[in-house]
């Protein structure tokens, strides 16, 4: 059975710091604030399904469960 990972390291794209986050097991998160700095950001580009797709070091959980399908 494929193993989720729901936390990922966060990268402000303002500040650079970086923060773990807990990653929601169902739905899009579009925005996300920075614990630092405080700064809202969205999704970088159109390829990336949501804010952790753009500007986490993991996959959001949706996207896993697709690409494991897709292996």
């Amino acid at each position: 059975m494929l193993k989720i990972n729901t936390e990922a390291i966060m990268n402000c794209p303002n500040c650079g710091s970086k923060y773990k986050q807990k990653m929601p097991q169902i739905g899009k998160h579009m925005n996300s604030k920075c614990v630092f700095c405080y700064t809202v950001f969205g999704i970088k580009n159109s390829k990336d399904c949501c804010v952790y797709c753009s500007y986490s070091n993991k996959l959001c959980p949706e996207a896993q469960k697709i690409n494991t399908k897709n292996k």
